[in-house]
């Protein structure tokens, strides 16, 4: 309690909860839909959460000393990919029957969910309560395909997200361990976050960069501990194995810049000298904005935009599955907070754009779109001109209000 008050302290978020009616519809909307979708997915016999099956199978397999990877737990893509650490989060939901525990995780993206799409309106509105409901409900819808996949796979895509958006909020409050410390547990998830570390450094965060590196080599050989040295190292390279065997050719790769470019421009004849260019265009890019952003405000702060930049194209330039396009919700969380509550000149402009991208963005389903669209969408570059689009966008609006 606050010593000049008899009133007990209470969170921002929650503040701003309670004074929102909006936000405990959208609250208990959004959670009825979720509940009312498992059941769907139930009676029709869909609900197997076939990439949470992975982590558990995975899981059990490693608390049992049996084969983690190079074998498929549950569908015949279903191999492990991640570092042996990765599954300690795991463990205690491999202890249960697969039926409660897949039930306990959908329960826990549905959460994150909600929790998630509040706290990025919080984040962008602050104490703005007007349009609260529209922005929440077009936010969520425009991610719905997404959203859907998340649910009805059980992946972490959003948990990965969660994580992302607290290493911001850590450096944003000059709290540079917490934020190195999660940035090294989240490389041991996926190390195609190390598009972050270039930032990091051109930003001076030298304690964040020290404490993740100590997390990250921490984290490769905790799990000795449960297994022992041999099988740890044995495990580390297996898991180094499973990614590159999970790559291909970047070129090659639909929803990548290079496969759009190489599909769309060079009609599959493209090399990898085409990577190589496009790479360094984005590079210098990416760097003449910072240097102008410099020049602007001299100072080492984290950026909302420049940070979320580098989160939602990293399924632009490496190759991934199209869930991983969800990292962009920060960026259509913008986008609509500006739309919505700004004054952005011509916004029938971006609006358009908006709704052009809308179409692979969330549409994606052959019962609206039909299997030559879904096609182009997953393998035909459509999801990646989408996110670029998306980007761009945020970029653009974000120049306009300065």
């Amino acid at each position: 309690m606050d010593r000049h008050s008899s009133k007990p302290y209470a969170h921002p978020l929650a503040q701003w909860f309670q004074l929102n009616t909006a936000t405990g519809r959208f609250v208990i909307i959004s959670f009825i839909v979720c509940i009312a979708y498992y059941v769907l997915l139930t009676i029709n016999g869909r609900n197997q959460m076939s990439d949470f099956r992975v982590y558990y199978d995975a899981a059990r397999a490693f608390l049992n000393h049996t084969q983690l990877y190079g074998k498929s737990f549950g569908l015949s893509s279903g191999y492990y990919k991640y570092s042996p650490f990765a599954l300690i989060p795991f463990f205690p939901l491999a202890l249960l029957p697969f039926a409660v525990a897949s039930k306990l995780f959908y329960l826990l993206i549905t959460v994150a969910i909600i929790w998630f799409a509040l706290k990025m309106q919080r984040t962008l509105a602050h104490d703005m309560y007007g349009k609260t409901g529209w922005i929440l409900t077009v936010t969520v819808l425009f991610l719905a395909d997404h959203l859907e996949r998340e649910l009805s796979l059980g992946n972490i895509n959003l948990f990965l997200l969660i994580c992302i958006y607290w290493i911001y909020y850590f450096l944003l409050h000059s709290k540079e361990k917490p934020a190195g410390i999660l940035y090294g547990l989240l490389l041991l998830f996926k190390p195609h976050f190390l598009i972050l570390l270039p930032y990091f450094v051109w930003k001076k965060k030298w304690m964040t960069l020290a404490c993740s590196i100590l997390v990250l080599f921490m984290g490769l050989f905790i799990p000795a501990l449960f297994e022992g040295w041999d099988a740890n190292w044995k495990h580390i390279g297996e898991w180094i194995h499973a990614m590159q065997a999970h790559s291909i050719r970047l070129q090659q790769s639909p929803n990548t810049i290079y496969g759009i470019f190489n599909g769309l421009i060079l009609q599959q004849k493209g090399k990898f000298i085409s990577v190589v260019i496009l790479l360094s265009i984005v590079a210098i890019s990416f760097f003449v904005w910072m240097l102008k952003n410099n020049r602007l405000q001299q100072n080492n702060e984290v950026r909302y935009l420049e940070f979320f930049f580098l989160v939602a194209i990293i399924p632009n330039l490496v190759h991934t599955d199209t869930e991983h396009f969800m990292w962009t919700w920060p960026l259509i969380a913008f986008i609509l907070h500006h739309l919505f509550y700004s004054t952005v000149p011509q916004k029938w402009i971006w609006i358009s754009v908006l709704a052009l991208a809308f179409l692979p963005y969330c549409l994606n389903t052959p019962d609206l779109i039909g299997k030559k669209g879904t096609h182009f969408v997953d393998y035909g570059g459509g999801m990646g001109i989408a996110n670029i689009l998306l980007i761009g966008t945020a970029l653009v609006i974000g120049r306009l209000k300065r």
